[in-house]
C-alpha cells in the first residue's frame, strides 16, 4: 500500500505525519525537540532518515514558511542527495489537509495559525486556495503562554530559579507540559498530588487579554479583505487551549473549527500534496509485455482486413482490363465478353469489316471456330470462368464496407542502455 509522509518546520520543532491510500493517518517519527531551533539542514537530515528507513514512503512533502526558507530547504536536500521531495507553502499545505472536511457552504475561511512565536492569519478561498489578505500578530503566542506558567510556578516557590542554560531549558519544557495539560484538564498538580501547580481558570485570566487582541486582528482583516470569512479554522499547537476557541467565537460571531491534533495539520497537508502530485505525474509501475501482446492482438485483425481489401481490388482491376486474344477468323470480331448469367447464352454478333488492315496473325493460329458458337477467349488469370457473360458496360468492384482504423496507444518503452 502506498504511503506518504509530510514534514513541517516550526520554531521549536519538526513535525511529521504519515498517510496511506485508504485515508488512515498515523503519527510520524517524533522529531519534536523543544531545546532545538531547527533549521533547513535539520529538515534535510530528518528527510534523509525517513528515506533510509525500512518503511520508507512512496511520496514525501515538506512545508515551508517563506520563500527564503524554501530555497534553504531545497539546497539542504540537494546536499543530502535527496530528490523527488515536493515543497509546498504552509498555507497551501493546511488547505490540502482541511479542504475535504469543510462543509460546502464554507467558501471563505479565516485560517488562524497559532504558533510558538505568534499568530498568522490568512483569509483564504476554500476551493482555489487564493489568499484575500494576511496578517501576523505577536500579542498571542505559545511562548507568551509558557512565560505566564513560568512566572506562576516560580512565584509558588516550588522550584528555584534556573542557574544554567540546561536548567532553564528544563524549566521551560516543564511549564509547556503544564500548559498543554490544562487544555484537557481543569487543574494540574505535582506527581505526588501534594501541591496544586496551576488551575485552568487562573491561567485563562492571565491570557484573556492577549487572546482577545488576536481575535481582533482576525476581525479587522476580515473587514478589509475582499470577502468576509464564513468560518474560522484554528490550527497550530496553541489552538488546543479552550479559551482560544471561545474568544474567537465571541468576537467574530462565526463558527470556529479546531481539527484533531491541530499541530499536525501543516505536516499532514504536505503529505497529502505529495501523494496527489505523484499520483498525477508518475505512471503506474506495470510490465510492458501485456501491452505489447494486446497491440499484436489488435494489429493482426487489422492487417487481415487490409489484405482482403487489396485482394478484392486486384481481382476487380484485372477483370476490367483483360486483353482478348485474336479471333480465329479475320472477318469476325468479338464485341465484348463478360461474365455469364444463369438464364442467358453467349452469342456472336457479326460486324462489318474494318477499314484498317487486319492485325497480323499470331505465330500459332488457334483452331477454327464452329458456326454460331462462342469464340474462344484466352484469359491471363489462372482461373476458369464458365460460359461467356452477357454484355455489360463495366464490371463493378465488390462493395467493401469502410473500416475505421482504431487509435492504438503505444506503450511507453524503457530507454535502451546504449
Amino acid at each position: 500500500m502506498r504511503s506518504s509522509v509530510g514534514v513541517s518546520l516550526g520554531t521549536c520543532g519538526i513535525r511529521t505525519a504519515r498517510t496511506t491510500e485508504d485515508g488512515a493517518w498515523t503519527d510520524g517519527t517524533p522529531f519534536d525537540d523543544w531545546q532545538l531551533s531547527p533549521t533547513a539542514s535539520d529538515v534535510a537530515r530528518v528527510v534523509r532518515g525517513i528515506v533510509d528507513s525500512p518503511d520508507a514512503p512512496q511520496s514525501l512533502g515538506v512545508a515551508y514558511r517563506t520563500s527564503e526558507e524554501r530555497t534553504q530547504i531545497a539546497d539542504a536536500l540537494a546536499e543530502e542527495y535527496v530528490s523527488d521531495v515536493h515543497l509546498i507553502d504552509k498555507t497551501g499545505a493546511a488547505m490540502e489537509y482541511l479542504r475535504p472536511g469543510l462543509p460546502s457552504h464554507h467558501r471563505t475561511i479565516a485560517l488562524f495559525d497559532a504558533g510558538e512565536t505568534g499568530v498568522d492569519v490568512d483569509i483564504v478561498d476554500v476551493e482555489s486556495g487564493r489568499s484575500y489578505g494576511s496578517a501576523r500578530t505577536t500579542a498571542m503566542s505559545g511562548a507568551s503562554f509558557d512565560a505566564v506558567v513560568r512566572e506562576h510556578i516560580l512565584g509558588l516557590g516550588i522550584v528555584r530559579a534556573p542557574q544554567s542554560p540546561d536548567e532553564d531549558s528544563a524549566l521551560t519544557a516543564f511549564c509547556r507540559g503544564i500548559k498543554e495539560a490544562l487544555s484537557s484538564h481543569l487543574t494540574t498538580s505535582t506527581p505526588d498530588g501534594e501541591h496544586i501547580l496551576l488551575e485552568r481558570h487562573i491561567f485563562e485570566l492571565s491570557i484573556a487579554r492577549s487572546t482577545e487582541q488576536a481575535a481582533e486582528t482576525v476581525r479587522r482583516l476580515g473587514r478589509e479583505a475582499e470577502f468576509y470569512p464564513d468560518a474560522v479554522v484554528a490550527i497550530g499547537g496553541t489552538s488546543n487551549i479552550p479559551l482560544v476557541r471561545a474568544t474567537l467565537e465571541r468576537f467574530l460571531q462565526l463558527p470556529v473549527v479546531v481539527p484533531d491534533r491541530p499541530e499536525l495539520v501543516v505536516a499532514g497537508g504536505a503529505a497529502v500534496h505529495a501523494a496527489h502530485v505523484d499520483a498525477t505525474h508518475v505512471p503506474p509501475l506495470v510490465s510492458h509485455r501485456p501491452a505489447l501482446a494486446r497491440l499484436g492482438m489488435i494489429a493482426l485483425p487489422i492487417a487481415g482486413v487490409l489484405a482482403a481489401i487489396g485482394l478484392f481490388t486486384a481481382l476487380g482491376s484485372s477483370d476490367e482490363g483483360q486483353p482478348l486474344s485474336t479471333p480465329s477468323s479475320v472477318g469476325e470480331s468479338v464485341s465484348q465478353t463478360t461474365r455469364p448469367s444463369s438464364t442467358s447464352t453467349a452469342t456472336t454478333t457479326p460486324a462489318p469489316l474494318p477499314d484498317i488492315p487486319p492485325p497480323p496473325p499470331t505465330t500459332t493460329a488457334p483452331a477454327p471456330a464452329a458456326a454460331n458458337s462462342a469464340p474462344y477467349v484466352q484469359y491471363q488469370q489462372p482461373h476458369y470462368y464458365p460460359p461467356a457473360p452477357p454484355p455489360a458496360p463495366t464490371v463493378p468492384l465488390p462493395q467493401i464496407p469502410g473500416v475505421q482504423m482504431p487509435v492504438i496507444p503505444l506503450p511507453v518503452l524503457p530507454r535502451l542502455p546504449f
